[in-house]
């Protein structure tokens, strides 16, 4: 068999892993992953390059010598199989350890082309290898890994077949090598590339392509004689083997609990029947955040009943102001002390309200994309008319040319409502129906807003409750005062709930304040129960990112690319050391304990990519799921409106930098 390769390239191999290894361990700090066990099996092929130099193996002796040349290397190759066990045990770092136990072939032919006429040997050496190493996990490709360490191989058998005319028959067959070493040494270095198959909450299945370079010395024990060379002329075996390792993976549990809190938090259990505890924000201090939001512009304009003009809540421009806006400025727009929610939150819906706008300036920088303007009217009154409008204002004030732009009449794709909405609201789901969605030919078009504002809202500043896991109940509520105000907040039929506390500090520097927790039990019995605690406020800004993703009715699956992004744009701006919290909201329409359950299984569907992608990009991150439902503590939107309460069926993913 063709030598595989040179011992040049050899060389090349191993200088391109030590740099992905310097580049790795100058990184020692980073977290990878979580601490994991790792046991399967690997099958593969070996290419064996086998370096015999002077041996006395067949009369007549000496065999591969040539007296006359010092340094002469007689090789021989061939190939074999190669199948075993290996177990790792993976830190959270960059490091890992491995062990493999292995049986494997290292045959080779081998012509002695001094011989007259010129022999040829067929060796089969049969080897139980044992190859401690360390794992090495880099940082620049994800899931690639390397590993070097000391080879240690046994020797179960050795034969070879001996040819007194290379072009002839075997002359002598199964011949037993002599002298062969019962244990010889060598070294490995290799790389793999995990494969996720499976993954359960704690365990995992991977399918690992992988390459080795290994090599042994002193196979048979030297021949001492004066045309010897000390190094070249001892039987060693150096192999490139390729193969498939299947491998199952038990690891550490994730920190992905329904609330995680840094450790600085303080946990206040209650001082009378026990039946509840809080978590306080670190230090009981509510800080600043410096934020960079991302804003996603629904692409809806809803009309008012018996009306197909626009209506005069959305902003439209004269020729004039068209020519000089631009969507960036929107986010400069934005930019300000907002540290009331509902600040922010109506900051937002201006900016919503300039959707026609803000899609005719993207149109006007983007001429090859196309317009379908859908429009649906449950009452069936001149759909076509407030569609038409959509399109005069856009071919008027932006200049889009027509032929661009088409209409169609018909129901919503994603309609609000069912057959099983309860007729109360009846009202609002019609007014929801009643709008033009703008669909785009590029969905580059939908691309959120920036912007930039000083928040205290942010999740850092909320009081965690919860109710102990021995307490039975139906709901609780709970209701906050000191300083001259109040916050108040419930029912709640989930176990756990926060609030944010920045409202009873604004504007001070510390106060003293007392919760009171009202529990109505299994049973019917209401209890209360009170826990006093004091607050300061901060003088520190922090950083973090926050990112609004939007329902549709009654949804908990992602619109749109919504996945897209969370696994290409947001988990990839993570680090590790970041905390991330996701919280989902529901509007007014329908039940409040449904709308929290709803709430809920949003957050968690967002958490569950966002874990998965984590998992992948070996980033350890912190992530919180919360369901706050219809209440009105964070990130509220106008109810009254309709593009308010479809805002309001949302989920926020806050990056704590």
């Amino acid at each position: 068999m063709k030598t595989v390769t040179t011992f040049k390239t050899t060389c090349a191999f191993i200088a391109v892993m030590m740099l992905l290894v310097g580049s790795t361990v100058s990184a020692q700090d980073m977290d990878f992953r979580q601490r994991a066990l790792r046991w399967g099996g690997s099958l593969g092929y070996n290419m064996n390059e086998a370096s015999l130099g002077y041996q006395h193996l067949h009369e007549p002796f000496p065999n591969f010598n040539k007296p006359n040349t010092d340094n002469e290397k007689v090789n021989g190759s061939g190939d074999g199989i190669y199948a075993g066990m290996i177990f790792e045990y993976l830190s959270t770092s960059w490091w890992g350890v491995q062990v493999r136990a292995s049986f494997e072939m290292r045959d080779a032919t081998v012509q002695d082309i001094f011989a007259t006429p010129e022999t040829e040997f067929i060796t089969r050496m049969s080897y139980l290898t044992f190859e401690p190493a360390l794992r090495i996990d880099q940082h620049l490709i994800p899931n690639l890994s390397f590993s070097a360490g000391p080879l240690i191989a046994a020797n179960l058998a050795g034969y070879y077949d001996f040819k007194a005319n290379v072009n002839g028959p075997v002359t002598d067959a199964d011949i037993q090598v002599p002298d062969r070493s019962v244990v010889s040494l060598g070294a490995t270095f290799g790389t793999a590339y995990d494969i996720e198959l499976l993954r359960g909450q704690n365990n995992a299945l991977f399918l690992s392509p992988f390459f080795d370079y290994t090599w042994i010395a002193a196979q048979r024990k030297a021949v001492t004689t004066d045309v010897q060379n000390s190094v070249q002329d001892i039987w060693s075996t150096q192999t490139y083997r390729v193969g498939i390792r299947v491998s199952w993976e038990k690891r550490k549990p994730m920190d992905t609990q329904t609330y995680v809190s840094p450790s600085t938090r303080t946990s206040v259990a209650s001082p009378a029947k026990n039946r509840f505890y809080a978590i306080l924000p670190d230090g009981n201090t509510v800080l600043s955040k410096s934020v960079e939001g991302y804003f996603p512009i629904h692409p809806y304009v809803f009309f008012d009943k018996d009306s197909q003009e626009i209506p005069a809540r959305y902003t439209k421009l004269s020729t004039t102001q068209a020519q000089n806006f631009g969507t960036k400025d929107l986010g400069e727009f934005l930019k300000g002390e907002y540290s009331d929610k509902q600040t922010n939150v109506n900051e937002l819906m201006k900016v919503y309200y300039h959707v026609l706008n803000i899609f005719g300036d993207r149109m006007r920088s983007n001429p090859g994309v196309n317009l379908m303007l859908r429009s649906s009217d449950p009452e069936d009154r001149e759909a076509q008319v407030a569609a038409n409008n959509i399109k005069r204002y856009l071919v008027n004030t932006f200049g889009i040319d027509a032929s661009r732009i088409t209409t169609d009449v018909a129901p919503p794709w994603e309609p609000s409502g069912s057959d099983l909405s309860d007729p109360e609201y009846a009202r609002m789901i019609a007014d929801e129906n009643r709008r033009v969605q703008l669909v785009f030919s590029d969905q580059n078009m939908y691309k959120s807003i920036p912007y930039t504002i000083t928040d205290e809202t942010s999740f850092d500043n909320n009081m965690i409750f919860n109710i102990e896991d021995a307490v039975s109940f139906k709901s609780w509520s709970v209701s906050i005062r000191g300083e001259g105000r109040e916050l108040t907040a419930g029912p709640f039929y989930a176990r756990t709930a926060s609030i944010n506390l920045a409202p009873l500090v604004s504007g001070l520097p510390d106060g003293e304040f007392k919760a009171t927790v009202n529990i109505t039990l299994a049973d019917g019995q209401k209890t209360t129960e009170y826990l006093d605690f004091k607050l300061y406020h901060g003088d520190m800004v922090k950083n973090a990112n926050r990112y609004l993703m939007v329902f549709d009715y009654n949804e908990s699956d992602p619109i749109w690319a919504f996945e897209d992004q969370l696994r290409k744009e947001i988990v990839h701006g993570m680090t590790t050391g970041n905390s991330v919290v996701i919280h989902g909201h529901t509007d007014v329409i329908g039940n409040e304990k449904a709308n929290q359950i709803l709430s809920q299984a949003r957050a968690e569907k967002v958490k569950t990519i966002v874990v998965d992608e984590l998992r992948k990009t070996s980033k350890t991150v912190k992530v919180t799921a919360v369901g706050v439902g219809q209440q009105q503590l964070r990130y509220t939107f106008d109810n009254s409106r309709p593009e308010g309460r479809m805002y309001n069926r949302n989920v926020f993913v806050e990056v704590l930098r």
